[in-house]
This record gives structure tokens, C-alpha cells and sequence, in this order.
């Protein structure tokens, strides 16, 4: 039987096969046979890894593809998610991340981008610059004043339930430019409408955890999945939310088996 390349796998993921489809994306990523595929299948694999708290397993897969990519590898172009997985398995999995980076920075050429990121990561590392990196939105932070700076601010003085939708995506744009989560929890919970930006639902699921209010952060959630859009086509699940310790605290049962089990991105819309 032909096995599918690393793309073809991450999109039969993407269908909502992510736990089905994980073993295969192990097994290309592990391979010796294509140092090029063994790479794209990591990024993939990683990504549903996190899903599944998997991060130190995660962190040695990302090791593994690093320290076997050939001279001239692509990979050398790459940051995310090899150098984000090391971190967040010191993190949650409290395995030392420093070494880790050092060793695999050594092992590139000097003017790759990736041996540049692990450098600067195994830098902040050393300084006690992030034991717990904030990757949210400022959540709980004070609401800014609208100023020229904040795109569609001449928005906010409109009735939202008047505004066209092209006119109510610049307008939650704006309130989380100001960080205005109170008028924001006003439009979910009297009209039931939400962003149609991923990262802004994201941040208001955070805002509702903050708050301990976990039902309306899962809701908002799963509101999110629909808007979420691989970046590159190896790319099977987002990571941002499972390794922020906020809207971690939203990331119920609930949550964690719809992302695992639903079709999300063009395969959402085939």
C-alpha cells in the first residue's frame, strides 16, 4: 500500500480523523526515508499532541526531525512548532528546555532562521524570561481609550445591532483593540453574537475563564473552531489555546473532543 505524504495525512486529519490519522503522521515523522516529509508530518502530529496533552512527546518528536534534517533542509526555515514544542515540555511536562535548544542550535548552520529561534529561545530561557509565557490577549486588563490608533473606533458609538456584517467584524476588531471585554460579554450575552475572528473569540473565551465562568469560555470555544484556518497545509490543529494558561482553564472535556473529532478548515468547508 502507497502511504500518503505528510500533506495528505493532515488533511485527512483535518476531516475530523485527528486521533484516527495520528499514528500514520507518527510514523512518516519518525521514518528515516524523507528527512523533508519527516518534518511537514512533526508539525502536524505535534499539533494534535497538544490536544491530547502530549507535549513531552511532542518535544522529542520535534528533536528527533530536527536533528536528523540534512544539511539544506528546509527545516532550517522553519520556527514554529519545533522550537515552541521544546518550551511548552518544560512547561507542562517540566522537562528542561534549555540544553535541549542549545544542543539542537549546534547542530545547524549558522544562518538558518530555525538555529536563530532556538538560540533566542534558549537566551530567554537562561533568563528566567518566561516561565509561564503569556500567549493570550491581556485578559482582565483595564479598556483603552478609543484613539486614531484603533481601527473602525468611529464604530463604537454605533448600536452593533444595526451594523451590517462587514461593519460588526471591524467593530469586534475594535473592541479588543481596546480590550473591551464588558461591552463585548454585553453583545454575546443580549443578542448571543460573537466574533467571526478566531483569535477574538479566543480572547473572550480567556476574559470568561478569567472570570471562572468556564461554560461561556467552552462555548466560545467551540464558536472559535469555525473560524480557525491551517496556515500552512501540513498544519492540523491550532496550539495557542492549549498552552495558554488562561484559556487553558476553558478547555473542558467538551472542548477537547470536539477539536479531536470535527472537521476544521478547508476540509470543514468541502
Amino acid at each position: 500500500m502507497v502511504q500518503m505524504d505528510a500533506a495528505e495525512l493532515a488533511s485527512q486529519a483535518r476531516r475530523g480523523r485527528f486521533v484516527e490519522v495520528l499514528p500514520q503522521l507518527l510514523d512518516v515523522a519518525r521514518s528515516d526515508a524523507d528527512p523533508e516529509q519527516a518534518w511537514q508530518a512533526a508539525m502536524g502530529a505535534i499539533e494534535i499532541l497538544y490536544w491530547q496533552d502530549g507535549f513531552v512527546e511532542a518535544a522529542e518528536l520535534a528533536e528527533r526531525v530536527v536533528r536528523g534534517a540534512p544539511p539544506g533542509s528546509e527545516v532550517n526555515d522553519q520556527g514554529f512548532p519545533f522550537v515552541d514544542a521544546i518550551i511548552d515540555a518544560q512547561l507542562r511536562g517540566g522537562v528542561p528546555a534549555e540544553p535541549r535548544l542549545r544542543d539542537l542550535a549546534d547542530r545547524l548552520a549558522p544562518d538558518s532562521y530555525l538555529r536563530e529561534r532556538l538560540l533566542s529561545a534558549a537566551d530567554e530561557s537562561a533568563a528566567g524570561s518566561w516561565e509561564a509565557p503569556d500567549r493570550s490577549y491581556d485578559f482582565g486588563a483595564p479598556v483603552r481609550p478609543v484613539d486614531d490608533s484603533v481601527i473602525g473606533g468611529e464604530l463604537l458609538s454605533e448600536d452593533f445591532s444595526t451594523l451590517n456584517p462587514k461593519q460588526k467584524r471591524v467593530y469586534w476588531q475594535a473592541l479588543y483593540e481596546t480590550r473591551d471585554f464588558p461591552r463585548a460579554d454585553d453583545i454575546f450575552r443580549t443578542l448571543g453574537e460573537s466574533p467571526e475572528q478566531f483569535d477574538l473569540c479566543s480572547w473572550m473565551a480567556g476574559c470568561y475563564a478569567l472570570q471562572g465562568e468556564v461554560t461561556l469560555g467552552e462555548e466560545l470555544l467551540i464558536r472559535a473552531h469555525r473560524d480557525y484556518w491551517p496556515f500552512t497545509i501540513w498544519d492540523t490543529l491550532p496550539t495557542s489555546q492549549v498552552v495558554d494558561p488562561v484559556i487553558g482553564k476553558a478547555i473542558t472535556a467538551r472542548v477537547r473532543e470536539y477539536y479531536l473529532t470535527q472537521p476544521v478548515g478547508p476540509e470543514a468547508e468541502a
